[in-house]
C-alpha cells in the first residue's frame, strides 16, 4: 500500500511546527502590499502581517498558486510513488482549487485527490490535521477520503467581526452583504455554509456575541464529544476568553487554537474571533 501524503495550501492557518509534525505540504498563497510580495507563512508570518497591516498605507491584496506551483510540490510526492490527497480552500473564495485540479491534469498522476474544503482556515486545518494523523497511522487513501466526507458533513464553523469593511473590500463576504450597515456595537456573527460566508445574526456588543458562538454549538452538539479549533486575527486575549467559555460548556475532546495568517487575515481584518467545531465519534478516527 503506497504512503498517503497529504497537501494543503496556506489558508489552513497551520501552524509550521504542526505542518512539520504530521508531515503536511503546505502550498503557499501571496500577499501583496504595493510592489512588495510576501510568501504566506514563509516570508511573512500572522504576527508580522498584522503589525505590516496596521502600520502600511497599502491596502494588501492577495492571489492564488499557480498550477506550474503546485506541480512543484507534487512532483517530489509523485517520486515517491505516495498516494496524494490535496485539500483547498472553497473553490467559491478562490482559485486555488482550480489551479490545483490543473496542475493534476498537467502531472497526469492517477493518485492525486484534488478536494474543494468548501472552507477556510481553522474548519480546512481541522480536516488536514485529522488526515495527516490517519495517514501517519496507516491509515489507507479510502479510509482517509471517508473521513474527511465525515468531518465535511458534521462540521460547523462560526466566527464574529469587529467589521465587514474587509470582507467587503476583498470580494468575500458572500451572503453576509446582508449585514451591511450594522448598528455601533452591534458584532455580526457569521458562518460558513456552502462554500460562502453566511450571516447567522447580529448581537449587540463583543462579549454577549461570544456567548453566542458557544451557544449556537452548544444547542447543534449538545453531548457529542467534539474537537474544537478556535482562531483569532490579532486578539489573543479574546481568544483566551472565548476558550475558556468552550471550555465550560462543550464536551471537548481537544481544543486547538491558531492565529490567522496572511491571506485570510487581509479578507477578514484583525478583530475576528471564531471556532470551528466536529463530532469525533464516528468519524474522526487515526
Amino acid at each position: 500500500m503506497p504512503e498517503v501524503c497529504i497537501v494543503t495550501d496556506s489558508t489552513a492557518d497551520i501552524p509550521g511546527e504542526l505542518a512539520e509534525k504530521y508531515n503536511i505540504t503546505v502550498v503557499p498563497l501571496k500577499v501583496f502590499f504595493g510592489e512588495e510580495v510576501f510568501r504566506d507563512g514563509v516570508d511573512l508570518t500572522p504576527g508580522e502581517f498584522f503589525q505590516k497591516l496596521e502600520s502600511s498605507t497599502v491596502l494588501p491584496t492577495t492571489s492564488q498558486p499557480t498550477p506550474a506551483e503546485f506541480e512543484e510540490y507534487y512532483r517530489p510526492l509523485m517520486d515517491q510513488g505516495a498516494s496524494i490527497i490535496s485539500i483547498h480552500i472553497s473553490s467559491q473564495m478562490s482559485g486555488t482549487f482550480q489551479s490545483a485540479k490543473l496542475a493534476k491534469k498537467i502531472v497526469d498522476y492517477e493518485d492525486l485527490e484534488i478536494i474543494d474544503s468548501q472552507v477556510v482556515s481553522v474548519p480546512m486545518a481541522m480536516m488536514v490535521i485529522a488526515s495527516a494523523r490517519a495517514a501517519k497511522a496507516g491509515r489507507s487513501r479510502d479510509e482517509i477520503l471517508a473521513m474527511i466526507r465525515g468531518i465535511m458533513k458534521s462540521q460547523q464553523t462560526y466566527f464574529v467581526v469587529d467589521t465587514l469593511e474587509y470582507l467587503q473590500r476583498g470580494g468575500r463576504i458572500g451572503k453576509a452583504q446582508a449585514f451591511l450597515g450594522t448598528l455601533l456595537n452591534v458584532k455580526p456573527v457569521l458562518h460558513l455554509k456552502e462554500g460562502l460566508i453566511h450571516p447567522y445574526e447580529k448581537v449587540r456588543g463583543r462579549n454577549k456575541a461570544l456567548n453566542r458562538l458557544v451557544q449556537v454549538a452548544e444547542e447543534n452538539y449538545k453531548d457529542d464529544k467534539v474537537w474544537v479549533y478556535l482562531t483569532h486575527g490579532n486578539d489573543p486575549e479574546t481568544l483566551k476568553t472565548l476558550r475558556r467559555k468552550a471550555e465550560e460548556k462543550l464536551n471537548c475532546t481537544e481544543v486547538r487554537e491558531n492565529q490567522l495568517g496572511p491571506v485570510v487575515g487581509t479578507h477578514v481584518g484583525p478583530g475576528l474571533v471564531g471556532l470551528a467545531i466536529c463530532k469525533v465519534d464516528g468519524i474522526i478516527e487515526f
